[in-house]
């Protein structure tokens, strides 16, 4: 038997609406791009991250603060982790980000936590942590996701503006 998922009509501007459930489940918020393209005979949604897009960009950039000063660099989108380098295993690439760090990149706030304050953003976190400094990459006045940099020392400014300074040239290639 074929399944069929959920019917939706389309109206006479080619609109269709993506069911509440579905949305909810990809984290599809109000205002967010969907990438729509064809696969074979298939039309296809996806959700867009233009974030996404500079993989091997931000894996190197990632990489470099990585060698340069020591600290774990993560870069995410709106939902998941997209490139990392240091004390994680690549493994840890496209994990869902959590909740809280959710929070800071919509409400585009810099944050920095010390050993204390350490918040959860996503499963499978560092030992030997303490600090965490976060900054939103912000992009078109759009928050596209964030730079996220681990310590292993209380954060220090050097920690900052090196999340600071890839957030801004991050969001200058988007």
């Amino acid at each position: 038997m074929r399944q069929t998922g959920i019917v939706r009509r389309m109206d006479e501007l080619g609109r269709v609406v993506i069911p509440k459930e579905l949305r909810r489940t990809m984290r599809i918020r109000e205002g967010e791009e969907v990438e729509v393209f064809q696969k074979d005979d298939t039309l296809v949604l996806k959700k867009y991250s233009a974030v996404g897009e500079m993989i091997d960009f931000q894996r190197e950039y990632a990489s470099s603060i990585y060698r340069t000063t020591g600290f774990t660099a993560i870069i995410t989108d709106t939902d998941k982790i997209v490139a990392l380098a240091g004390d994680l295993n690549d493994s840890t690439k496209g994990t869902p980000i959590g909740e809280a760090l959710q929070d800071l990149i919509i409400g585009r706030r810099t944050e920095v936590f010390s050993k204390r304050e350490l918040k959860p953003f996503f499963n499978g976190e560092l030992g030997g942590v303490c600090g965490q400094v976060v900054v939103p990459i912000i992009s078109g006045g759009d928050a596209m996701g964030a730079v996220v940099i681990y310590t292993k020392k209380e954060p220090n400014e050097l920690a900052v503006k090196t999340a600071e300074t890839a957030s801004h040239f991050l969001a200058q290639r988007l």
